[in-house]
């Protein structure tokens, strides 16, 4: 009788051996090898190069500066024109989408500049246009929330604190879609909102989907923005500059030296004005005479510049030659617009 349970036991574990395998052999397709999940190493944190002054085109070992082929947009007979070697001085134009003529004196000058494009007014798509049809990069100037501000809400599009996850999503894609020849986003306003980490958080997980790159304005010296992009591997500024919060030419020039002076300490330097006649006429003077020892570029190129010629292009499929590849994205806009 012992031997007969034993060999009833036995029996019993062999088919339920059996039934085992059968399982994994149907779970795994057929007795393949279902291979071993890989865990998806996490975005590397990134020191932005130019902290300490190590620019890219500074002198080399040798004593000698090397020049630096961008993808900018802008082309010449041999191909991409060729950066000097720094320090590199970037211009924002913000507040674009407001008036053509004021567009267009903009789109005249020959200093290197990037616009930023406010959605939905009325002569954003001109100025969207102009810029494309000029080669002038350009960028979304995303409305968001500032201190002393009352609360926003989804109707007016401005990002703003208190906002749910699917609702900032939602402004942001509206934003991106009206404008898809744009090549990154930087806040307008924005105080109050950009010191909101969870805001932030939202807002850079929606970045890090596209090929845009993102510029802190620093309307607030609390802003966690250029930080979170930072540590979601988007291609990430800030600026250092207000150009014309004053209308005089005097303080323009003023900010305009200090800008130049903070770019040759720390190899780079990202400068904001506004569409403004006054600040129109001042930068057609800097056009038309530019200073010598700095070398202006768009935005787009100091992005490559300070994130390919880096290794800090964290995201495989993002770097700085990306963030121009995102303007063929855009989509054709009525010449008629241009009237």
């Amino acid at each position: 009788m012992k031997h007969g349970k034993d060999l009833r036991g036995l029996t019993v574990g062999l088919c339920l051996l059996t039934a085992g395998a059968c399982m994994i052999l149907l779970v795994s397709g057929g007795g393949k090898t279902l291979p071993e999940p890989v865990r998806e190493e996490a975005p590397h944190r990134i020191e932005f190069p130019a902290e300490n002054g190590d620019y890219p085109g500074r002198e080399t070992v040798g004593g000698e500066k090397e020049e630096i082929t961008v993808p900018s947009g802008e082309t010449t007979e041999n191909g991409p024109r060729k950066l000097g070697p720094g320090p590199y001085v970037a211009i924002v134009i913000d507040d674009f989408g407001f008036s053509k003529a004021i567009t267009d004196g903009y789109g005249e000058l020959t200093l290197p500049l990037t616009w930023s494009i406010i959605p939905f007014q009325s002569h954003s798509l001109y100025a969207a246009g102009r810029a494309e049809k000029a080669g002038i990069p350009y960028m979304i100037h995303m409305p968001m929330g500032a201190g002393g501000d009352k609360k926003w809400d989804e109707k007016t599009g401005v990002l703003d604190s208190g906002m749910s996850d699917e609702t900032v999503t939602l402004l942001l894609r509206r934003a991106l879609a009206s404008l898809p020849g744009a090549l990154g986003m930087n806040n307008h306003r924005g105080s109050r909102a950009t010191r909101d980490e969870h805001l932030m958080e939202t807002v850079m997980t929606e970045l890090a989907s596209t090929s845009l790159f993102f510029l802190d304005s620093r309307t607030s010296s609390a802003s966690v923005a250029y930080n979170t992009a930072r540590t979601k591997g988007i291609p990430a500024a800030f600026c250092s500059i207000f150009l014309d919060h004053e209308s005089s030419e005097e303080f323009m020039e003023k900010q305009f030296q200090r800008g130049l002076d903070l770019a040759a300490k720390r190899g780079w330097v990202v400068m904001i004005a506004h569409t403004r006649q006054g600040t129109l006429d001042f930068l057609k003077k800097k056009s038309d005479f530019p200073p010598d020892k700095v070398t202006f570029v768009t935005l787009p190129e100091l992005m490559h510049v300070l994130w390919d010629r880096s290794g800090m292009s964290s995201r495989g499929c993002r770097s700085g030659r990306n963030v121009f590849k995102a303007g063929r994205r855009y989509r054709a806009v009525n010449e008629g617009d241009f009237s």
